[in-house]
């Protein structure tokens, strides 16, 4: 018995075949992908491990701790219990180091080296690519350019006058001393 080219079952069983294919090439791209995840997670715990953090979830990182609502008093928490700087796992391999002592702030803001610049892209075409979004020596350039402008006996006459404006702003919201 033979099998005509045209016939409908031999056209069915190229069909088959070529979803099985199509599945399998899924497959090894779906592992790959994985393996490749589970490596960028394995060389950001590696990065971060010099900060102490709470435990996360590998997946949801510390997304669970954080209510829409007290988000603000859990980050206090965490300032109280890590003091100088530590890692916020977001989702999976997605982390953000939060840094908060003014000495390691100094130190990375400092540094000339490219920064991540996240959800600055989105905002470029609308502010331009100034200061806050280059890297390297065109950032250098204009860095130089505008130190002299923030010199502090440039800045020192407009002090005064900064502080006349917040003290009034400041004092409705001052904690009382103890004692008086």
């Amino acid at each position: 018995m033979s099998v005509s080219v045209l016939s409908p079952t031999r056209f069915l069983g190229s069909i088959s075949g070529l979803l099985q294919v199509a599945s399998l090439l899924a497959l090894v791209l779906l592992l790959l992908k994985a393996a490749q995840l589970y490596l960028l997670r394995q060389w950001l715990l590696k990065a971060v491990r010099e900060f102490p953090s709470p435990p996360s979830h590998w997946l949801f990182g510390h997304n669970q701790e954080f209510q829409t609502d007290q988000e603000l008093q859990q980050f206090q928490k965490w300032v109280e219990k890590f003091p100088c700087a530590c890692p916020r796992w977001l989702w999976g391999s997605r982390v953000s180091l939060m840094v908060y002592d003014p000495d390691y702030m100094k130190v990375v803001l400092g540094r000339s080296d490219p920064k991540n610049h996240g959800s600055y892209r989105f905002l470029a075409p609308w502010i331009g690519y100034g200061l806050l979004l280059l890297n390297g020596q065109t950032w250098f350039q204009h860095r130089k350019m505008l130190t002299p402008a923030f010199h502090y006996d440039i800045l020192k006459p407009v002090l005064l006058l900064v502080l006349n404006i917040c003290l009034p702003l400041m004092q409705p919201h001052a904690i009382p001393k103890s004692g008086s």
